[in-house]
């Protein structure tokens, strides 16, 4: 089932931006420093929650943007790169685990980052911080054949 991209309205930053059309993919709210590096390198930012799995679909979401950017995985950083779109990823760096928000918080500290609460019963809290925006230029696949006939 194929998405509408919503755009979303922001300020024009003073140097021209790196991007004209952007395609967010993402489920969250992003954090504002976030929010900011977007601002800085697309000039118009459209919102998607997911991309779809069927190639053609995908093609035809992804056609008009320069880049597509988020917490993308791997498979699709692959078709969109072959596609020849720009990948963006946001970094995030993990801070480490605790066994509860209170103890998640102070870890956190103050800086911007993200709380993931368990996903199971005696599971971890997962912190990490924003860090900034990478762009994917290559994928590369080694391998090595481990039997061979």
């Amino acid at each position: 089932m194929s998405q509408t991209p919503k755009t979303m309205s922001q300020t024009q930053s003073q140097s021209q931006p790196k991007y004209e059309n952007c395609l967010l993919v993402s489920r969250h709210r992003l954090l504002s420093s976030q929010e900011t590096d977007l601002a800085t390198i697309c000039g118009k930012i459209s919102k998607v929650d997911t991309l779809p799995n069927n190639i053609d679909e995908l093609k035809k979401m992804v056609d008009f943007y320069d880049a597509i950017v988020g917490v993308i995985p791997l498979t699709f950083q692959v078709q969109l790169l072959q596609m020849k779109k720009a990948v963006l990823l946001f970094y995030m760096e993990s801070l480490g685990t605790t066994g509860s928000k209170q103890e998640a918080e102070q870890l956190l500290a103050g800086r911007e980052g993200v709380i993931l609460p368990p996903s199971r019963e005696g599971e971890s809290y997962r912190v990490s911080v924003y860090r900034g925006i990478n762009k994917v230029k290559a994928i590369k696949v080694e391998d090595e054949f481990i039997i061979q006939h």
